[in-house]
């Protein structure tokens, strides 16, 4: 049977580190609570190997959009949050997102809030996430704004999805196509060209099949895996580090935006994440100048972050308008400058923020498509002159020989 080490706390105060023993997690959970114990830490004792790539496995989004509008349909049932937590744990397949679900469970039982609870695990709920069950114990709507929270959480998660998805094809093509040609130059070019060389003795060689015999050397020499390894080791230790610094993160995504084609379709993506993240939590009554401080969190860009919703933060502070702030920002095109302006003077800021996101939502789609269609074509041309240069490095050398013969 499974050991657990866990840390938990009398109702005296008094801290006890001690292990027990279970069939799962949960169920030794459910024996500490029954012990009018509050868990602070709750791990396997005993060393599993499997535990080690089950750390591995990240808990993926789309686990936590199945789990909230899991969550939507029990509550308005009429079951307690407590019992819809319960009953969606013990189904839960993956064993990370089942253990922080348990934690979870318990800290409810023990007294805690769900916003509480959750927020204990901010690699899995975010601040967003975190603010909107606030709202719902705030207003005693916990269904309605589950459901809100998980209408949400699938736009979002289908537009990503979207741009994965989108992205797979090229990646792959390039992918296969850099290791058909690394193969030609390793494998199947070198013994050509010691064959041409030597027939061709004392000859000029075309310029085409004297690249390669460059290109070859290089890859042949030992010199050349060496600084590979270099330029790989730096990266690592040197310029990553720098771009997980504020700095370095902060020009890494300004150049994003600056990229041809996907810096405009990065920049519409921003667009789109602002208006609806904006729009969801002022629909659900949080004040804008919180909503913007949580956005600005969620905010997965640094230099959006930084230098446009943190400038719209201050200047709501002092006390100027949204629309005015984001016309100033230089970063909105107008027709989302105009929108909100109108949904100012009329009272319906979230409406207008809504249908400026599923608008750029659309856009974001319809620009993957144009980027792929544009995309396509230029692939094929490099592969194109690809094959081009190889076959005259092959044929040239082997029809200047026949022609010396003749």
């Amino acid at each position: 049977m499974p050991t657990y080490k866990y840390q938990a706390q009398t109702r005296d105060g008094k801290i006890i580190n001690s292990t027990i023993e279970a069939v799962n997690l949960n169920v030794a959970i459910d024996t500490l609570t029954g012990k009018k114990l509050k868990i602070l830490d709750i791990t396997p004792a005993r060393f599993d190997p499997m535990s080690l790539f089950a750390g591995l496995k990240s808990i993926k989004r789309q686990s936590v959009v199945m789990f909230t509008r899991q969550m939507v349909t029990l509550v308005k049932s009429g079951l307690s949050i407590d019992k819809s937590l319960s009953v969606l744990q013990e189904q839960e397949e993956h064993d990370k997102f089942k253990a922080v679900l348990g934690k979870v469970l318990h800290d409810i039982r023990v007294g805690a809030t769900m916003s509480w609870a959750m927020s204990r695990h901010p690699d899995v709920f975010d601040a967003l996430y975190i603010s909107m069950i606030k709202v719902g114990e705030t207003t005693g709507d916990m269904g309605g704004l589950l459901e809100r929270l998980a209408t949400f959480l699938e736009k979002d998660s289908n537009i990503r999805q979207k741009a994965k998805s989108a992205m797979t094809y090229p990646i792959f093509i390039f992918v296969v196509c850099a290791l058909v040609i690394g193969g030609i130059f390793l494998y199947v070019m070198p013994p050509l060209l010691d064959t041409f060389s030597q027939m061709a003795a004392g000859q000029e060689m075309p310029l085409p099949t004297k690249i390669m015999f460059f290109i070859t050397d290089i890859i042949k020499n030992p010199i050349f895996y060496l600084s590979l390894a270099l330029l790989v080791i730096y990266y690592f230790f040197f310029v990553r580090s720098y771009l997980e610094t504020p700095s370095g993160k902060f020009k890494l995504d300004k150049f994003k935006l600056s990229i041809p084609v996907f810096g405009e379709l990065n920049r519409k993506l921003l667009i789109s994440n602002f208006c609806r993240v904006l729009g969801t939590l002022l629909s659900t009554g949080v004040p804008l100048l919180k909503s913007l401080e949580i956005l600005e969190d969620f905010a997965g860009n640094s230099y959006f972050k930084n230098s446009i919703v943190g400038p719209i933060i201050n200047g709501i502070e002092d006390g100027d308008n949204m629309s005015g702030l984001i016309e100033d920002s230089g970063f909105f095109p107008d027709m989302v400058t105009n929108m909100i302006a109108v949904g100012e003077t009329t009272g319906e800021i979230p409406t207008m923020l809504q249908k400026i996101s599923d608008f750029y939502d659309k856009e974001v789609v319809y620009a993957l498509d144009s980027a792929l269609t544009l995309l396509e074509p230029i692939m094929i041309a490099v592969m194109g002159v690809l094959v081009c240069f190889v076959l005259l490095s092959v044929f040239l050398p082997l029809y200047q020989v026949i022609m010396n013969m003749s």
